[in-house]
């Protein structure tokens, strides 16, 4: 299996997530697809330099882009560019078939046996999200690449989006409220004109994760104040979570774990194998101190 990952700049939780891809899939093909070769990285990945494989209509987006809301323009531009970028690198190396993941994903499971139940499908998606991607056929890409720069480029388009931002209540939402690279990506994929596989899905009692923190009410959670997140446990170094849904009563096996916002904390944590357990007052701190840090970088700029 051809491994994918788009990242640029340096985070730890990468190397976990590196590490354990090597522990799980060691026939692999992993490239890591960035700004600078990591030696922390290298051990793990092929190196390739994102500038190569960033080609006219990668660059086109990012001119075109318009940014919606509060969080960092150059990071939520860069979230849907990296589909583009995808798209021109499997051409370049010749790519017909990859496994695409967010950074902040841990794999557990052989995926050339874990993806087998989605080899029928162009592509496969996890809850129509373009974070955990089964590609199968470039093309499917290259009409995603076509969709990104038409939301974009045309006007229509762009004054749907400034409405979806501007007249709900996002506006007021804070970082939470941006026009991000998932409501692109559900839009595209909900309108798709042929089937998608659903990895987050139940699948021969497994699945692949969308998000550890979300769940509920059919996956146990852990629930401390605000927060809350899948109970995983571990059985022969393989996570499990509980289910009910009224009809299926078992334990799920999670082929992946994706850790988003806050929950890359346990990152570590969950790539040791160790059952989660979690202090929401550390979260309390690792959020007080990225909000400290952007406000840094946006003075220094």
């Amino acid at each position: 299996m051809n491994i994918v990952i788009i990242h640029t700049g340096f985070a730890k939780y990468l190397v976990y997530a590196l590490r354990k891809i090597k522990e799980t899939n060691k026939n692999s093909n992993v490239f890591l697809i960035s700004d600078r070769k990591y030696k922390e990285y290298s051990k793990y990945s092929v190196f390739v330099d994102i500038n190569k494989v960033t080609k006219d209509e990668a660059i086109l987006f990012k001119n075109k882009y318009i940014h919606l809301g509060k969080s960092n323009p150059n990071y939520e531009m860069f979230c849907m560019q990296r589909w583009i970028i995808l798209k021109d690198f499997m051409k370049e190396y010749n790519i017909s078939e990859c496994f695409h993941i967010d950074s902040d994903i841990l794999v557990f499971s052989d995926l050339d046996e874990a993806l087998k139940p989605f080899s029928k499908y162009s592509i496969s998606l996890a809850a129509k999200l373009a974070l955990t991607m089964y590609i199968k056929d470039v093309n499917v890409l290259e009409e995603f690449s076509k969709y990104l720069i038409f939301k974009y480029t045309d006007e229509k388009e762009i004054n749907k989006l400034k409405d979806m931002y501007y007249n709900t209540d996002r506006v007021n939402d804070g970082v939470a409220g941006s026009i991000s690279d998932m409501d692109i990506s559900r839009e595209f994929f909900s309108n798709y004109n042929l089937p998608i596989g659903e990895l987050s899905k139940i699948e021969n009692n497994s699945i692949f994760d969308s998000a550890i923190v979300y769940g509920g009410p059919n996956f146990e959670m852990i629930k401390k104040g605000k927060y809350e997140i899948k109970k995983i446990f571990f059985e022969n170094n393989i996570p499990f979570c509980n289910y009910n849904d009224g009809t299926l009563n078992t334990k799920i096996r999670f082929h992946t774990l994706h850790f988003i916002v806050w929950s890359k904390l346990y990152m570590k944590k969950l790539y040791q194998n160790k059952d989660l357990n979690f202090n929401p007052y550390c979260i309390n701190i690792y959020r007080e101190f990225n909000v400290f840090k952007n406000k840094i970088k946006k003075i220094l700029k």
